[in-house]
């Protein structure tokens, strides 16, 4: 696995460059251009193929029988994908599939004695080894092989340029903005300098797209303590939300997630922003009693996370276990990153909790 990012370091007084920086950054993010998902390398690499003996069929009439004969007695288990058969070639089986003294005549005749006669010549063949996910890919692969495919149109809108619609665009690089200037704010105010800025500090905003309002942020605290990565902050703010959360924090009381100091802040910054209030609804149990029954999802449940940077993976297996939706960065994370840079985290299989990952905001 790759490394946690260090505790970050203090630094001396923000200067008037160092606010260009962020200044510069935010103009970026006001662009039309489309976000890119960060997705499974497969997606980029070239065609796989398998090499496999082909028999070149005599008469076309003897095509179904054969076809019936060699699934009986010699099914493609792994090339499930793949049509047996194209034009009067058909596929008999991997190469390394029988031991090598055995010529491929031999193999037939002592597989499937009834084909014996069937084949005018046999050839080596490539073939597709994957099933095609995308029409991209089921293209490139009809073209060496007949193959199925079962179209994916959510997915093969992932892949392209055009996945998000322009209002809706506007909305996630707002967020961005709303990101970049929490850290500004932070950075001026706490007296921190941007040598290396945007390399050692990250800001994290959580959203509730359903109710398109901001449920918590939270700004780099490694300086004071080391667990207290910006996201792993946010998290524990969206916990407060919900009755929960571990490290005691100064928020404001109708804005339980969204530290009290930056608030005023944010909203003469961003009037049109909208901030989830923590407004419980109480629900009767049997007989006179009641409890607080919190109609909120469990942690970051169907939330959208924003942040500067890629998280490490530390952050990266928090947003997992507190079921982010989907997860917005703007800076690569070279050193330690877990959703591009280093690894993929989110495209592990074997979590029992996946997300959608996008950048490509500058």
């Amino acid at each position: 696995m790759t490394e946690t990012e260090p505790p970050m370091k203090k630094f001396k007084h923000l200067d008037d460059s160092s606010t260009e920086i962020f200044e510069k950054y935010i103009q970026k993010i006001d662009s039309n251009k489309n976000l890119r998902a960060v997705l499974s390398d497969d997606f980029d690499q070239p065609l796989k193929l398998i090499k496999v003996f082909v028999g070149h069929i005599k008469d076309v009439k003897d095509i179904s029988r054969t076809i019936l004969k060699l699934n009986e007695k010699i099914p493609l288990k792994e090339l499930q994908h793949l049509k047996r058969v194209r034009r009067k070639d058909v596929i008999l089986c991997p190469i390394n599939f029988f031991n090598n003294t055995l010529s491929i005549q031999d193999f037939i005749e002592s597989s499937v004695p009834e084909l014996k006669d069937i084949f005018e010549f046999f050839k080596q063949a490539e073939v597709p080894l994957n099933p095609p996910k995308i029409d991209r890919h089921y293209q490139e692969a009809k073209r060496i092989w007949s193959c199925n495919f079962h179209p994916n149109k959510y997915l093969d809108k992932l892949v392209g340029d055009e996945f998000f619609p322009l209002c809706e665009l506007r909305t996630h690089r707002m967020y961005m903005k709303v990101a970049f200037e929490v850290a500004k704010w932070y950075t001026i105010n706490k007296k921190i300098d941007s040598i290396n800025l945007l390399i050692n500090l990250n800001t994290t905003i959580v959203v509730d797209p359903k109710l398109q309002s901001i449920v918590a942020l939270s700004f780099d605290n490694r300086q004071e303590h080391p667990m207290q990565h910006s996201t792993m902050l946010a998290i524990d703010n969206v916990a407060k939300t919900q009755n929960g959360g571990a490290w005691p924090s100064n928020q404001d009381k109708d804005y339980i997630g969204i530290p009290e100091e930056i608030l005023p802040y944010l909203k003469e910054t961003f009037p049109s922003l909208k901030f989830y209030r923590n407004d419980f609804i109480l629900e009767s149990k049997s007989g006179t009693e009641k409890e607080d029954r919190i109609y909120a999802p469990y942690l970051c449940t169907g939330y959208y996370v924003y942040m500067l940077r890629e998280p490490c993976v530390m952050c990266s297996m928090a947003l997992v276990h507190a079921r982010a939706k989907r997860v917005f960065f703007c800076i690569d994370n070279k050193k330690c990153g877990a959703l591009k840079s280093k690894t993929k985290l989110q495209m592990i299989t074997s979590l029992n909790h996946h997300f959608e990952v996008f950048t490509g905001f500058i």
